[in-house]
Parts: C-alpha cells; sequence; structure tokens
C-alpha cells in the first residue's frame, strides 16, 4: 500500500503545473520535478546534485528563495529571473524536525505569467496592502534588455505611454521625449530602441549634451580626424555619431547644444551622413536619433536660443513622460519595486506602511522617480524599526506648503485602489473649488487638460449627478 501511495505521489509531480524543488540545510538541491524545465527553460540536470549558490555564481539564476528561507527559517516568497529570460515566483517554506532542526526546503516555482499583470483583476486578486517586502510584483514591468532597464507600469498614463513608444519603435522616424527631470525619459528611450530593429543590429549609445564643454561637444559627436587640433590622437576619433551607426543615438538634455552644433545637427538629420572635424570626406550613416529635453523647446525658439528649423526636425514624434504627480498610482508600485530592489542589494527587511504610502501619494515629487527612489532608499537604510510610518519622514515631506493641494480625506487606511479614488477626487473637487475653468484647475495641478478631464470623467461617474461642483 504505501508503495502504492509513493507511485501516485511521483505520478502526480510528474504532471504537475507547478515546479518543486527540495533542497539540503547546505542548499543541495536533492529534488526537482520536471515542470521545471518549461517554467524556467533550465532542464532537471543543471539543478540535481547542484548548490543553489552555484547556479546563481554562473548566472542561471539572479536569486534564490531557497537560500533566504534557509537563512530566515520562515516561508519567503520571491521573483526570480533564469538566463533563458523567464520570470518566476518562487515560495521557498522550511521543513523542520521535531527538535526544530531544518531538514528540508521545499520550494514551489510558478511562471509569473499565470498572473495578471494589470487592469482591475490585477487588482483584486493581488493588493498591494501592506505593502509588504515578503510580495512579489502586483504591477507590470516592462522588461529592457533582458532585464537590465525595467519600466513600473501601473497607471493608464504610463500604459499609454509605453504602448505608444512600442508603436514608434517599428518605424525609423526621429522622436523627441519630453517631461521633467527625473521621470525616467531615458528608460522610454531605451524601450523604443529594444523594440526597434535596430536592437539586433546596432547599439544604443547615450550622449548628455549637457555634460560636455562647448568647446569639446562637436568634437565628441562628430569626432575628428588625425591632426585636426592641437592634442588630437595621431589616429584620430570616431564620434558618437559613428559609434551608434545602425543603432540610435539618444541625445538627452538637446536645449543645452550650441546654436552652431544645433546647425550640424541639423544637417545629419537631413543628409544622414556627419564630416569628421579637420575631415573632408562624408561619411553615410544608418542611425536613428532619439531626443530628450527638460526644457519648452517652443519658447527657446522664440527666444532665439534653439533653431526652428531644427525643432521641426526633431518634433517628427513626441512623447510626454507625464511626473509623478499626474500618475499617482504609480508611486505605491515604484516605492514597492524599489523597495525589493534594495533589499535584494543590501539584505534589509522592512516594510512600508499603508499610511506612509497615503501621505506620499500626496506630495509634489519636484525631483519625481530619481527623489523617490532615493528617499526610499534613505528610509530602509536609516530606520531601524520593522515597519516604516510617515513619523519617520523628514520636514520635507511632511510640510503641507510641498503637499498637492489641501483636502479632507477619510483617515481610514483602506485598499489602494480606494486610496487613490478618494484622493484624486478630493484634489479634483478642491481644484474646481478655487478656479473659474477646467483649464485653470488643471493648471493648478500641474497637468493637461486631456489628463484633467479623463479624470473628471470617471469621478462624474461616482459621484451623486446633480453635484454643482461638477456643473
Amino acid at each position: 500500500m504505501q508503495r502504492e501511495s509513493m507511485g501516485e505521489l511521483r505520478t502526480l509531480l510528474t504532471h504537475s503545473s507547478d515546479a518543486l524543488l527540495i533542497s539540503d540545510p547546505q542548499g543541495k538541491i536533492l529534488y526537482v520535478n520536471p515542470a521545471i524545465e518549461s517554467i524556467s527553460g533550465l532542464n532537471v540536470k543543471t539543478h540535481l546534485g547542484r548548490n543553489i549558490r552555484d547556479l546563481i555564481k554562473e548566472k542561471l539564476i539572479n536569486h534564490s528563495a531557497t537560500l533566504e528561507s534557509l537563512e530566515q527559517r520562515k516561508t519567503v516568497t520571491r521573483e526570480v529571473k533564469t538566463i533563458a529570460g523567464k520570470r518566476l515566483l518562487n515560495t521557498a517554506s522550511p521543513v523542520l524536525d521535531s527538535s526544530g532542526r531544518l531538514e528540508r526546503v521545499v520550494c514551489n516555482i510558478r511562471s509569473f505569467e499565470v498572473y495578471p499583470s494589470s487592469g482591475e483583476e490585477a487588482a483584486e486578486l493581488q493588493p498591494y496592502e501592506p505593502y509588504s517586502l515578503e510580495q512579489g510584483f502586483p504591477y507590470r514591468l516592462v522588461s529592457i534588455d533582458d532585464g537590465e532597464y525595467e519600466i513600473v507600469v501601473n497607471s493608464k498614463e504610463m500604459e499609454s505611454l509605453v504602448e505608444l513608444a512600442v508603436h514608434v519603435a517599428q518605424v525609423d522616424s526621429t522622436a523627441i521625449i519630453y517631461g521633467e527631470t527625473g521621470v525616467g525619459k531615458e528608460l522610454i528611450a531605451r524601450l523604443i530602441h529594444n523594440k526597434s530593429p535596430r536592437h539586433s543590429e546596432g547599439s544604443f549609445v547615450k550622449v548628455n549634451c549637457a555634460s560636455f564643454p562647448p568647446s569639446l561637444i562637436e568634437s565628441e559627436l562628430f569626432g575628428y580626424d588625425p591632426g585636426s587640433f592641437t592634442g588630437a590622437l595621431k589616429t584620430g576619433k570616431p564620434g558618437f555619431f559613428e559609434l551608434a551607426d545602425k543603432g540610435t543615438l539618444f541625445l538627452d538634455e538637446i536645449a543645452e547644444l550650441p546654436l552652431d552644433v544645433q546647425a550640424k545637427l541639423l544637417g545629419v538629420l537631413q543628409d544622414r551622413q556627419i564630416v569628421r572635424i579637420g575631415g573632408t570626406r562624408p561619411r553615410a550613416l544608418d542611425i536613428r536619433i532619439i531626443a530628450a529635453t527638460n526644457q519648452n523647446l517652443e519658447e527657446m525658439v522664440r527666444a532665439g536660443s534653439f533653431r526652428q528649423d531644427l525643432f521641426y526636425r526633431l518634433y517628427v514624434v513626441p512623447l510626454e513622460v507625464p511626473p509623478l504627480r499626474d500618475r499617482t498610482k504609480d508611486i505605491p508600485a515604484l516605492i514597492q519595486y524599489f523597495s525589493v530592489k534594495l533589499k535584494q542589494r543590501y539584505g534589509i527587511y522592512k516594510e512600508m506602511s499603508p499610511a506612509l504610502m497615503k501621505h506620499l501619494t500626496l506630495y509634489r515629487w519636484p525631483g519625481n522617480i530619481r527623489e523617490l527612489f532615493n528617499l526610499v532608499e534613505r528610509l530602509l537604510i536609516t530606520v531601524s524599526q520593522e515597519t516604516i510610518t510617515p513619523s519617520h519622514l523628514s520636514d520635507t515631506y511632511t510640510d503641507e506648503s510641498k503637499a498637492m493641494p489641501n483636502f479632507v480625506v477619510n483617515d481610514n487606511v483602506g485598499s489602494l485602489k480606494e486610496m487613490v479614488s478618494e484622493f484624486e477626487l478630493a484634489v479634483i473637487k478642491k481644484a474646481l473649488e478655487q478656479c473659474n475653468s477646467h483649464q485653470e484647475a488643471a493648471e493648478m495641478l500641474g497637468i493637461s487638460l486631456s489628463s484633467f478631464t479623463r479624470r473628471l470623467r470617471k469621478i462624474k461617474q461616482s459621484v451623486d449627478n446633480g453635484e454643482e461642483h461638477f456643473n
């Protein structure tokens, strides 16, 4: 009878759609079922008899829930990525004997694709509360360059932007990305390159136009021939345009280019060829140019500090990355994402309280994602308590003058969806009370009129039809 039961167990494990991995207290893999191959992209032989630490050293996987469970002696859930490009959700649980000694660790492994990544279903099945680092990733991650870069998507604004970027990637048109400092313009540029045919043929070359003095920017962009000027290399030097041949050149801070260099850039956009400094031979280029700026180029054109003809050459496909204050649903998702990444880097285990999450959605975030990342890192490192609350914030983040327009919200902590809806309703009501038009209210909130109108339409559906604020 016992032999029959064991046979049935083996049959169940063999045909299970979930992978199961069992290790000893030293991390040596004792058993793994066949499902591991389709789920992870790695075969059974790669696992059996190996120590999990060796799999990490060989970069077959980037992380291990089993090792964390061994160290902490508790159940751990983690996202794991494999060299085959698979994203896995691993839950590892320790098995203790009657005396409390660790005997085994059993790890259940599922493909991340079985979990919803966006929409109402995802919000219901994978809530954010209590924002614990023990949770997986309930929001959507857009992977770039096999996970080297990732974009967190939880708002409709970012969902629309990512869809537009992927669509734009299929053509070679020049694009310009607008957005405040720290919103992630470079990630959108990398996404366009990554999803384009150029990704397999050429490189993504980034140039920060503000990082070079005016006397050097021309030689850095266009390169130079031998003996062009004092101090030039005897062999000459290719510029960034040539390095990006067959690929994408990303010109960040394009507004910082001197006017004379703007004229030469215009020539490249028109003719798709360059002439090195000191040279006479044109060099043909197969290149796509993506520019980015946090400046208003139209105002610069009127002021005479940016060429009008170059502006129109760049303004073929404009993409605008909204600031955090215009996509508050991304703030909790980004906080959780950064928390997990920093936990992996520093081995720090902390929770972000719902009250803290709610409070930080009210801050205006002038530094956007860059500022948010720095705050999360600072809190995880400096706060000694297991749970981080609003009391741990500095005056910068508790000063009401730096928050969104004043309004009253319910102090009770509910679901993320409820809190965000409450927040948006209160903000728009207050703005409409203080302004004479929708345009004025949108400007007060620092968002576009179309974005304000979309939010207003959504809120209208959830309030009484006769409420005077919305007449």
